[in-house]
């Protein structure tokens, strides 16, 4: 399945202006569908143009269903289950990286996302091993000693990201490991103890009842977002369609002989 690119996208990736584009589409060298008065171009077409090779790699794949992420729907949606257990939650694609803002996220957090090894070692956690269907879901502790719990997102089959539900603790806090905790995240992620120590004190803790909502709440996330993103796709694999019967062109019929 192709996603569609804007017309702006494809000047950037041909290295053309707007006129060449419009050149392109009149003599057929480049196809595409017009939405309203906006052209949509599949990027399979641009792929094509550049003598990129197809590629069936599962991550290529989530990356071509994860292009111009509705992240304004998506985040609403998260917010209902952020806001009710007072956690944060996201969607990150396979690398870990966020498709949105987290939405809900603690001062805590913010602080160790602001420091780039500390976003890095976030990101390392979320993308996590591939679990096997024998795996039941669990809690894990992210590097700066919280608990999150994460869902996949399923397309046609292939598992394209994780909805991220984190940013809580599950046990109550030890005084001493506490403070080698902050003491370490100080450290390796040059941010101020201090502040670090005063932001741990509005972290939520949940109780066993909101622990079995976060259990239950982020596969329906997840399976909520997956259905978002299939009804886009199918969008786009009709307008494909509508396109490909816009590029048939008439046959010019000929004069006959007097």
């Amino acid at each position: 399945m192709s996603p569609l690119l804007t017309t702006h996208q494809v000047k950037e990736l041909l290295k053309v202006d707007r006129i060449t584009i419009y050149r392109m589409l009149n003599d057929g060298r480049l196809k595409g569908v017009k939405i309203g008065k906006q052209w949509r171009f599949h990027r399979s077409e641009i792929d094509q143009l550049l003598g990129k090779p197809d590629s069936a790699s599962a991550d290529n794949t989530a990356e071509e269903v994860l292009t111009e992420f509705p992240s304004g729907c998506v985040e609403k949606v998260e917010d209902l289950l952020a806001g009710i257990l007072g956690i944060g939650v996201t969607t990150v694609n396979l690398r870990g990286e966020p498709l949105n803002a987290i939405v809900n996220s603690n001062s805590f957090c913010q602080l160790i996302l602001s420091s780039e090894t500390g976003r890095q070692a976030c990101q390392a956690a979320w993308r996590g091993p591939e679990p096997s269907q024998a795996d039941k879901p669990s809690f894990q502790v992210c590097p700066a000693g919280l608990c999150f719990f994460r869902s996949p997102v399923a397309v046609s089959g292939r598992n394209v990201a994780w909805v991220i539900s984190g940013q809580f603790r599950i046990s109550p806090s030890n005084r001493t490991q506490e403070a080698a905790l902050i003491s370490s995240l100080s450290e390796n992620h040059k941010i101020p103890r201090r502040s670090l120590e005063e932001a741990l004190h509005n972290v939520h803790s949940l109780t066993r009842e909101q622990q079995l909502q976060v259990e239950a709440w982020t596969p329906r996330l997840a399976k909520t977002i997956q259905s978002i993103l299939q009804e886009r796709n199918s969008l786009t694999t009709r307008l494909k369609q509508i396109s490909d019967l816009s590029t048939v062109r008439p046959v010019p019929a000929t004069r006959e002989a007097n």
